[in-house]
């Protein structure tokens, strides 16, 4: 397994705590997910969350389809526990599991038997080449008419934007999180895990999609390097 500092208990708690819940536009991103979700795929049976994180949109999920179960995924075991805390309620219908989906998610579903998976702020971490592996995997493992959301951080068309895109940010943790903002432009610049992020844009994924065989794919939602966007199978 590929060590990242997703691994650290520390970079785990600091983004559950701070940076999670202070991303711009969240509530939005997971409604715009439920949305094509609901469009596309009505009664989603079987649920797989790539890079769970604490289980945030798996929880989602299955709040609103009382007849799914979901299989979540993550390599950082600090994440792991955090998700078997928080989806203590939705036990018996998800298996949370220790693995890093950069291998294969063929283990864990037969090719055509998943109706829906999700992935959050996670596929980003991965080479561009993983990336579109992953993806053909992902539509190999749907069942027809499933559904892709990945609710993502992508790159920015250039480097003046990407320079809006952090100081936009960095507004936004500032305020979340009610502290001084120049302590938090020092922490979001030096932050350990910036390093792990591989970003590309938003339309080149969704062409790698379209390619893959995927249809209805496009960008839902957009703001700044944040990105919703996906397809059907």
């Amino acid at each position: 397994m590929e060590t990242t500092t997703w691994q650290r208990q520390d970079v785990t708690q600091h983004y559950l705590e701070q940076v999670r819940g202070g991303i711009p536009f969240g509530a939005e991103q997971a409604k715009i997910m439920l949305q094509v979700v609901n469009h596309f795929t009505r009664k989603p049976k079987r649920i797989m969350d790539l890079g769970c994180g604490n289980g945030f949109l798996a929880e989602i999920l299955l709040k609103s389809y009382p007849e799914a179960s979901a299989v979540l995924l993550d390599h950082s075991e600090p994440m792991i526990e955090n998700a078997r805390v928080h989806m203590k309620d939705y036990m018996n219908r998800c298996e949370i599991i220790l693995d890093d989906f950069s291998h294969s998610i063929g283990q864990y579903a037969e090719a055509g038997t998943v109706d829906c998976i999700v992935s959050g702020y996670a596929i980003h971490h991965l080479p561009h080449t993983k990336k579109k592996e992953l993806y053909q995997e992902i539509y190999k493992v749907l069942a027809p008419g499933g559904i892709f959301i990945n609710i993502e951080h992508t790159a920015s068309a250039t480097p003046e934007i990407e320079k809006l895109h952090d100081e936009l940010f960095i507004d936004h943790l500032s305020i979340h999180n009610k502290r001084d903002r120049q302590e938090i432009a020092k922490e979001y610049y030096n932050r350990p895990d910036k390093e792990d992020n591989i970003l590309e844009r938003v339309d080149i994924q969704v062409n790698w999609l379209r390619e893959i065989g995927f249809k209805h794919s496009d960008c839902y939602f957009k703001w700044m390097e944040l990105a919703v966007f996906g397809g059907v199978k």
